[in-house]
């Protein structure tokens, strides 16, 4: 790819994500662990990363799975505790990144999985010291040997065995990505999102997603935590404003779901014309946070497939 140049690791005060201020404080506060992760649709189910049990202290990673009209379902949990997983697809192939904390070394060490819907997953790539907190900024497979991942403000490359290198240039900081249909990137930025073809071509943009104007943001992030694009629409979830977003073909930007306090939004994914809507209840109170995911069919019409009292 164009413009390559040796990767250079990013200092954590300068990663703008929430998800480091959730990892922070899952590191100093166990009973308010949270999850580093996404939800994905794949063919007739959706999967999301969370920990089980949700109580878990240990903070083991699990990947749950539903279909529209069932009951979520445990598909893979995590032997190691402080661990994590973050999951992509390419067609009906699911790609997933274990990440484990070693306490005694004060690092991280990833794997990569490949596996089908309700299939045993096979690891593809081994254990190896991870520097870069590969797949938190988001990922895909270019293929079973080459990754593309974000993280911040870059978007890279690593070939299985290497040194991660960029894999395009581009004007704008970059917090996630997410491989998108037409074999195209939608990139999410501190206040804009873009979706682009594989060298950084802009095909569209949207600017100005986030508020000035909100106070009151969870833990002061006024940020937009995820987004999804589909038949040109864009969905977001706006973090600092408790509010799921839809942005349509002509640009009209509608609030659908305006949430309250305890509920923040974390992850959105298309399901067809419907839509994947998670959040969690952030009470600092020394509880753990509570997921709540819903089939969004309309307004006034959610179906709620995972909440826990």
């Amino acid at each position: 790819m164009a413009g390559r140049q040796k990767f250079y690791r990013v200092k954590a005060f300068k990663i703008h994500s929430i998800v480091l201020i959730i990892l922070t404080l899952i590191v100093t506060l166990p009973a308010m662990a949270h999850p580093t992760g996404n939800m994905i649709q794949v063919g007739e189910k959706v999967l999301w990363s969370y920990i089980h049990p949700v109580d878990d202290p240990s903070h083991h990673a699990c990947i749950m799975i539903a279909e529209k009209d069932s009951e979520p379902e445990l598909f893979l949990k995590s032997e190691y505790p402080a661990s994590d997983y973050m999951l992509s697809h390419k067609g009906n192939e699911i790609y997933i990144i274990e990440r484990r904390y070693l306490q005694a070394r004060q690092e991280f060490e990833t794997r990569i999985l490949k596996s089908k819907a309700g299939e045993e997953p096979t690891e593809i790539w081994s254990w190896f010291k991870d520097e870069w907190r590969l797949g938190e900024g988001g990922f895909f497979m270019v293929s079973d040997t080459q990754i593309v991942f974000g993280s911040y403000p870059e978007v890279y490359s690593l070939t299985k065995g290497g040194t991660p290198t960029k894999y395009f240039g581009f004007s704008d900081a970059v917090k996630r990505i997410r491989a998108n249909e037409n074999n195209q990137i939608l990139l999410l930025g501190n206040e804009a999102c873009y979706l682009v073809q594989h060298d950084g071509t802009i095909v569209k943009q949207w600017d100005d997603l986030i508020d000035k104007a909100v106070t009151d943001a969870p833990l002061n992030r006024n940020q937009v935590f995820d987004a999804d694009y589909h038949k040109g629409r864009l969905l977001l979830a706006y973090w600092g404003q408790r509010s799921f977003v839809m942005i349509g073909e002509s640009g009209k930007r509608n609030i659908i779901w305006q949430q309250s306090e305890p509920l923040t939004p974390h992850w959105v994914s298309f399901w067809g014309d419907e839509l994947l809507l998670f959040s969690s209840e952030l009470i600092f109170d020394g509880s753990t946070p509570r997921p709540h995911l819903v089939l969004f069919k309309g307004p006034g019409n959610k179906q709620i497939i995972w909440s826990l009292p």
